[in-house]
């Protein structure tokens, strides 16, 4: 960007010429700089694609919108909202800005009938895919560059806090953007500690104490907290009818006049009424109203009053229609929303839910957040209760954390590892050891656009310790478009204890169906019951299984089971009505290895035996180590199961 020119008032005959450049004026126009983003897209013929502008230099960061080639190439409205031509092409969308019309910002659009498939493979129908693009993808907040674990780099400390200090005052004390830093040692805390600004909380390793950090709890309750409403925020609010459906993988609602109760930067739930392919079961909780499963938390970017629309920072993961019985909604969140908070390199003990179940986490409870990360956190047994939750969150990130054992295994009593909820979406788990607990990784009634990626989920306790439990499961309707990828988890799957779930993808992951020893903690017995790689239970719709490794070599003796009886491969309408279960009727598995055939398994009607390396990333990320091969997961490989680094790091904690 040109630099602005500098003035030097030397005479008093140049007065009016400095007064141009004092505080309060127009900049000049070399100093003002228009962005529009994205800088590319691709949509289809008739299709729309949000655009956004920023524009530095001048405190007038008004644009106005138009197309380069005019009517012919689509039409933009003043909220940046493009409508594409009818006419495949390329098209140039652009802003202006209003205060030197001089200086603008181009997008360029390839309006194409044949976009580039949601999700990133043509091999799974778009309708029972979505665009993954978990976690944040900028920093919006200080705006500088993200690190190669994809989260917002903090340098500058407020303050330095050693042990008998309090954490919470050195947080409420420091500025929004910076790091609290806590000493080596262990600090106990009788009160939760709680984030409610952009502020990160940092020790000097989850390893603990002496070398590294260590928070103990005392007395129950959460050890830490990001935003305050806990569970409140699934409930309740002031809902405004969709006037036109909201169509799945679209960017806009249209509200009419309601409109004007929205502005940018708001977050959002919208539902639906069940429709008869949801089955809620007993599941009235974690979401809007009973009866309103099918729900996604989101991000208004941009409001247009007169044409009654908002424009939404991330697609829909669900058609929500809009016409009765199903009478589509969408309601503002009203309370306090808490952005670009922090917590990393920390071991945290002790933490209870002191309430009733799913009331909160027993370690950290991140609920009503945005843009918000857990970064190398280890958990252990004295955790009581979820130890990660994240409720009604919007792009938050778990990962590099080890979270391991329960201080009970009972069901029903909250023994989960971390759990998305209450219409969470895009948000990323990622690299992280999740073990010894009754339910590792969990969604429940989650919103669509999640990842769950490259995590080492093991031993899932149950009762009796013979009965297998699932590592990465669905609790409570209805949890749909979610992705796992390249987790090493022997057994996944989508039990319908409290309702079902629809259309989640499983790709390059390698599910033995046999847990490490000892399989449940101070157990030595063999698992026979409920042994499965891959369980969907009856009821459950549209899931997809790709380029998955399945299976022990002489463990699993059946490929599809429909009880919990076989030592199965793939076990679908347990529950249900087993082999005509719509469970087992529309599975879509393609690619797979299996132990028991000893071979890949195709779908005959795919033709494509091209495998992606990834559904959500464009290529190797960052953070993997660079010795190490990736993929690591997937029948197309040798060998076809490789190195997994959060299994590594389980290894070596002896885990």
């Amino acid at each position: 960007m040109p630099q602005a020119t500098k003035c030097t008032p030397m005479l008093a005959a140049v007065a009016t010429a400095f007064a141009a450049c004092a505080p309060g004026n127009a900049p000049t126009s070399d100093a003002i700089d228009v962005s529009v983003s994205p800088a590319s897209a691709s949509v289809a013929p008739n299709d729309v694609q949000p655009f956004a502008a920023a524009v530095t230099g001048t405190a007038n960061t008004s644009v106005t919108w138009s197309v380069q080639e005019g009517a012919a190439g689509g039409r933009v409205s003043g909220a940046g909202l493009y409508t594409a031509s009818s006419s495949e092409g390329t098209y140039h969308v652009v802003a202006t800005s209003v205060a030197d019309t001089t200086r603008s910002g181009i997008a360029t659009v390839t309006v194409t009938a044949s976009p580039p498939p949601p999700g990133g493979t043509d091999l799974i129908a778009a309708g029972r895919q979505t665009a993954w693009n978990p976690g944040i993808t900028s920093d919006d907040q200080l705006g500088f560059a993200l690190g190669p674990d994809g989260l917002p780099q903090r340098t500058t400390i407020c303050a330095t806090v050693g042990p008998g200090a309090s954490i919470q005052s050195a947080i409420d004390a420091c500025p929004a953007g910076q790091v609290v830093q806590l000493a080596a040692g262990t600090f106990t805390v009788s009160s939760t500690v709680t984030l409610t600004k952009g502020v990160v909380l940092r020790g000097t390793g989850s390893q603990g104490a002496p070398s590294g950090t260590t928070i103990v709890k005392s007395g129950g309750g959460t050890v830490l907290a990001i935003g305050t409403d806990r569970d409140s925020t699934c409930y309740g609010g002031t809902a405004y009818p969709l006037a036109v459906t909201g169509a799945k993988e679209a960017t806009t609602l249209s509200v009419g006049s309601a409109a004007a109760n929205f502005s940018a930067g708001d977050l959002a739930l919208i539902d639906a009424v069940d429709d008869a392919s949801i089955q809620q079961g007993d599941c009235t909780y974690f979401k809007r109203v009973s009866g309103r499963s099918a729900t996604q938390r989101v991000e208004v970017k941009a409001v247009d009053t007169a044409s009654g629309t908002l424009t939404l920072g991330s697609p829909l993961h669900w058609t929500f229609p809009s016409a009765s019985p199903y009478l589509g909604q969408i309601t503002r969140v009203t309370r306090p929303t808490t952005r670009w908070a922090g917590i990393e390199n920390v071991r945290i003990q002790g933490g209870t839910n002191t309430s009733y179940n799913g009331a909160m986490a027993g370690g950290i409870d991140i609920s009503n957040a945005a843009y918000c990360w857990v970064k190398d956190v280890q958990t252990d047994g004295t955790i009581g209760g979820m130890h990660i939750a994240l409720t009604g969150t919007y792009r938050c990130v778990v990962r590099d954390s080890v979270i391991h054992h329960s201080a009970n295994y009972g069901f029903g009593a909250d023994c989960y590892g971390i759990v998305l909820r209450c219409g969470s979406a895009e948000s990323l788990v990622e690299n992280n050891v999740v073990r010894l607990m009754n339910k590792p990784i969990m969604f429940n009634v989650s919103g669509g656009g999640n990842v769950v990626a490259y995590n080492y989920a093991d031993n899932s306790w149950s009762t009796p310790a013979t009965w297998q439990e699932v590592n990465i499961d669905t609790h409570c309707s209805f949890p749909h478009m979610e992705l796992m990828e390249g987790n090493w988890a022997p057994h996944m799957g989508a039990s319908i204890t409290h309702g079902n779930a629809g259309y989640l993808t499983y790709f390059r992951n390698y599910a033995s169906s046999r847990f490490a020893p000892p399989a449940v903690v101070g157990s030595n017995v063999t698992q026979t019951g409920n042994i499965a790689s891959l369980q969907f239970d009856g009821g459950d719709l549209g899931m997809n299984v790709l380029g998955n490794v399945l299976g022990t070599a002489g463990w699993n003796s059946t490929y599809d089971g429909h009880d919990p009886g076989p030592l199965a491969i793939y076990q679908t309408g347990t529950n249900g009505s087993g082999a005509s279960d719509i469970a087992f009727t529309s599975l879509f598995r393609h690619g797979n290895f299996d132990t028991v055939n000893n071979g890949v398994i195709w779908d005959p009607a795919t033709v494509s035996h091209a495998l992606p390396n990834s559904l959500y990333l464009g290529a190797k990320p960052g953070w993997w180590p660079s010795a190490t091969p990736w993929p690591w997961a997937g029948p197309d490989l040798s060998p076809m199961v490789g190195t997994l680094p959060a299994k590594q790091r389980s290894d070596a904690m002896g885990l």
